[in-house]
């Protein structure tokens, strides 16, 4: 079982991805290679193609042969190799793999859906009609032909969904945490039931303190682990420091020369006897004072000025607007749930929390499972708006009065004052909840 003070606030693990990484560790399908580098960042080819052999061997208990010589002159990662030589995925020509080239999400799912076919698992793969499910998302005009059929299957399985504002995002670029999150729920969709599952590492020390000179950190011995990874990453989710010990050994000291004064991570990975490896959650610590926490530049927004003669505006809708305009100007980040960068339903949550109101965490379940439903006309300050399309919730933001709402919209934009009434969320409101008492 994980150790209580084991903490997921680490700068590269998003809140939404706890789950996700827990369970992919406990199975097995995570490498040394995504978890060293920044969650949040940016997945290579090369990355992508350790997770999918880890899921294809997975799915078929299969123990693959290492390919005599790679095919490609710029890559001989095995894993790669074996991807190459087991239809998932190709080069880009000239005999060249592209190793460290990002991976956008509508390549990922080609690459997902090649995995899960050369797994034989049962799986209905869609073309043609059954393409209009990617219809609901309204960037999918961005979408090119050869990614539709692989992204309709995955999105008509649920290994995929869109962003809080109903866009699948096809070329953007595909984030570690995300790829883990696709991978991991193929594997809980098309693995047989009764799967062994791995204890995680537990950290005994640091345990989110404050240390000082050499840093110690020890763990709990994990059966049948033959070695140890010890990772520590600083608070911008780089490698700083990473040593391998042996399976007898089971703590280090970092060099006070290693970590200068600032905010850090540790992670433990334990090498198993299988041949797998599975890290435990990432632990924050602090050597010498706590710098100062660098905050993102917030735009200057123009607050608008709203007439409140016609509408309700309670103390604590008041209390909740208030604590909506500190975050004015801060940028959108796609799964943000905190003041460095928020998506829509992170902010939203982020903000009703800070008054002592718990939502759920996405837009979709806020709108399902919090409040009571309250008509267009009778809308007060304080209560959440909804948006999206065919009847799907993509977006949310918090009911300002005067046909106001301040939201945190989409990427590339920051949180600001929107009418209600304008363009799009004219014609794609679908409800709203109050939550207020």
């Amino acid at each position: 079982m994980l150790s209580l003070h084991m903490t997921a606030n680490a700068a590269d693990l998003s809140d939404w991805a706890v789950n996700e990484y827990i369970e992919s560790n406990s199975t097995g399908l995570l490498s040394y290679s995504i978890v060293s580098g920044d969650m949040r960042s940016n997945i290579t080819r090369e990355e992508f193609c350790e997770l999918a052999i880890n899921l294809y061997k997975k799915l078929t208990n299969e123990d693959l042969k290492i390919p005599a010589k790679s095919p490609f002159v710029d890559c001989d990662n095995v894993a790669v190799s074996q991807a190459y030589y087991n239809g998932i995925v190709k080069g880009v020509g000239d005999d060249e793999f592209a190793p460290d080239r990002a991976v956008t999400r509508q390549e990922m799912a080609v690459m997902l859906v090649n995995t899960l076919n050369a797994g034989e698992v049962n799986m209905v793969f869609n073309t043609g009609a059954e393409e209009r499910a990617l219809e609901k998302f309204d960037d999918h005009g961005e979408i090119s032909d050869w990614a539709k059929p692989a992204l309709t299957t995955l999105v008509n399985h649920s290994l995929l969904s869109g962003n809080d504002d109903n866009e699948i995002m096809p070329v953007a670029n595909t984030t570690r945490e995300q790829a883990m999150t696709c991978i991991n729920r193929s594997y809980k969709t098309f693995s047989e039931e009764g799967q062994d599952r791995y204890m995680l590492p537990i950290l005994l020390s640091p345990t989110g303190s404050k240390v000082s000179g050499s840093v110690s950190v020890s763990w709990a011995e994990v059966d049948d682990a033959v070695g140890y990874y010890v990772i520590i990453k600083d608070s911008k989710g780089k490698l700083v420091y990473q040593i391998e010990k042996a399976g007898s050994i089971f703590s280090v000291t970092v060099p006070e020369a290693n970590l200068p004064k600032g905010s850090y991570s540790v992670v433990i990975g334990a090498k198993m006897r299988t041949g797998d490896t599975v890290f435990g959650l990432p632990v924050d610590f602090v050597v010498g004072d706590e710098p100062a926490e660098e905050k993102e530049p917030q735009q200057q927004v123009v607050k608008p000025i709203i007439d409140y003669s016609k509408e309700v505006l309670t103390d604590k809708a008041k209390e909740i607007l208030a604590e909506a305009d500190k975050y004015l100007g801060i940028k959108y980040v796609y799964g943000g749930t905190t003041p460095a960068g928020f998506d829509c339903s992170g902010f939203v949550k982020y903000v009703y929390n800070n008054c002592g109101i718990t939502l759920k965490r996405v837009s979709r379940d806020q709108y399902a499972s919090n409040g009571v439903s309250v008509a267009r006309e009778d809308l007060q300050p304080g209560d959440l708006v909804f948006f999206g399309s065919n009847g799907y919730v993509g977006h949310v933001g918090i009911y300002a009065g005067g046909g106001q709402m301040v939201h945190s919209p989409s990427t590339g934009k920051v949180i600001c004052y929107t009418d209600i009434n304008s363009n799009y969320y004219l014609t794609h409101y679908i409800g709203a909840k109050r939550v207020l008492n």
